[in-house]
């Protein structure tokens, strides 16, 4: 998977134009709405609404950005599998509503692959490994040690059953060969509560979450998650680096999608207007103050990740049995 990060990245950065041609008449002639499958305030709802503004001036049109939260993102993305297909309403889809829960939910009302087109691929968002500052392992490799020699007694939280952080250190535990004990929790604050009162051990934060935690010292960094170092904390490993496990990555992603049928014209108007607005020096600040890297490239790009990303999570739950409880 790290190569293929990598290649988009680069892909987004190449395919980037410097200078936005002009549009032929049509696409869009109205306002254009944005769907946020979470509620206001995240890293996916910032992500909107900067694209919503610089599009707006691009396009000459208002894009208005709709939080649209519940079922773990898929109510707004289904509204958006739903639309017309046009290039009216399009969404920012993640890890969740587009990779995993389609393939452990048989009750979802729409399928990725059958009912959505991937416009664009937006943002990576960085997150690090990190430990309550009294827990006894202060390295990765002395972690997993610590683990194999005492099977569950390593707890982890994440931010929901079968979500990419459960399914990232789920995978890690596997490919170590240990067993630890997975603790849910309903978001980020609660997650953070129960890593500093010692309720839990370990943890996977996002990078915008967990830095301020980090750099004053409340809990120790184990190692960067994503395929590359984070930029802010190049002295930290990757997961990969330190283990060896090649290609192992934790981290999430969003994506701009609308209705499948689409036409292929006015995706690529979109694309063009997003990988334009993605190499702005102003936009590439606003978003690594966040953690998060700029993604980018083509429509077929975009389709590549996708398909690359679902491919791993479906080999994750192959070989690690996570279901949504």
């Amino acid at each position: 998977m790290g190569r293929r990060f990598a290649t988009l990245i680069a892909a987004g950065l190449c395919c980037a134009p410097a200078v936005l041609p002009a549009w032929a008449q049509g696409f869009p002639d109205r306002p254009v709405r944005i769907v946020v499958p979470f509620a206001p305030g995240g890293s996916t709802d910032v992500t909107a609404r900067v694209l919503a503004d610089d599009l707006s001036t691009t396009f000459k049109q208002q894009f208005i950005v709709e939080n649209k939260p519940g079922a773990a993102g898929t109510t707004g993305i289904d509204l958006v599998a739903k639309a017309k297909p046009d290039g009216y309403t399009i969404g920012l889809s993640g890890v969740g509503p587009t990779a995993i829960i389609p393939m452990i939910d048989p009750r979802l009302p729409y399928d990725p692959v059958r009912d959505l087109d991937t416009i664009a691929a937006l943002t990576a968002i960085d997150v690090v490994l990190v430990s309550r500052p009294d827990f006894g392992p202060k390295t990765l490799p002395e972690l997993l040690a610590y683990a194999k020699a005492n099977p569950g007694q390593v707890s982890y939280g994440s931010t929901g059953v079968a979500g990419p952080i459960h399914f990232g250190l789920e995978n890690l535990a596997r490919r170590a060969g240990v067993k630890m004990l997975h603790v849910p929790y309903a978001g980020d604050s609660q997650l953070i509560t129960a890593l500093l009162s010692g309720q839990i051990d370990i943890a996977f934060l996002t990078f915008a979450g967990g830095q301020g935690f980090v750099t004053s010292g409340k809990v120790h960094a184990l190692a960067a998650g994503g395929p590359k170092r984070i930029a802010t904390m190049p002295d930290l490993p990757t997961v990969a680096e330190i283990t060896g496990f090649a290609d192992y990555d934790c981290y999430t992603w969003n994506i701009l999608v609308t209705a499948k049928g689409t036409p292929p014209d006015v995706l690529r108007r979109l694309n063009e207007a997003v990988n334009a607005a993605l190499a702005k020096p102003q936009t590439r600040e606003r978003f690594a103050s966040l953690g998060l890297l700029i993604l980018g490239g083509n429509v077929d790009d975009a389709r590549r990740f996708v398909a690359a990303e679902i491919e791993k999570y479906r080999k994750i739950e192959a070989e690690t049995g996570i279901r949504r409880e």
